[in-house]
């Protein structure tokens, strides 16, 4: 693998019991052929399991994988990965921690 199949990925990070802003952290990770969805799970199995997001079908029909990946809303299941992706939760609704969204609480 070389760095040109390498993704940089900016990760929100923030859990308001504890920070008191925002940060992200910055990964370098293979991206080619994968989902978001792929990029996160690769992140949380091997280099930082202590942020918080949320999978399910995988297939874009429950929704609740949404987040913003350089500004646009996307699902993170059907959204092909990029060489560059500025990752943050949706911002309609209240973060309850990292990309984990509280779909009752719109701001």
């Amino acid at each position: 693998m070389t760095t040109d199949d390498l993704a940089t990925v900016e990760l929100f990070r923030f859990d308001p019991n504890v920070d008191s802003e925002p940060r992200y952290c910055s990964f370098r990770v293979s991206y080619k052929s994968y989902t978001v969805m792929n990029v996160l799970s690769y992140i949380y199995e091997n280099l930082d399991n202590t942020f918080g997001f949320r999978w399910a079908c995988g297939k874009g029909f429950c929704r609740c994988c949404v987040l913003c990946v350089n500004g646009k809303p996307v699902l993170a299941c059907m959204e092909p990965a990029t060489e560059y992706m500025k990752i943050e939760p949706h911002p309609k609704y209240q973060v309850l921690k990292d990309l984990l969204i509280d779909f009752d609480r719109v701001k």
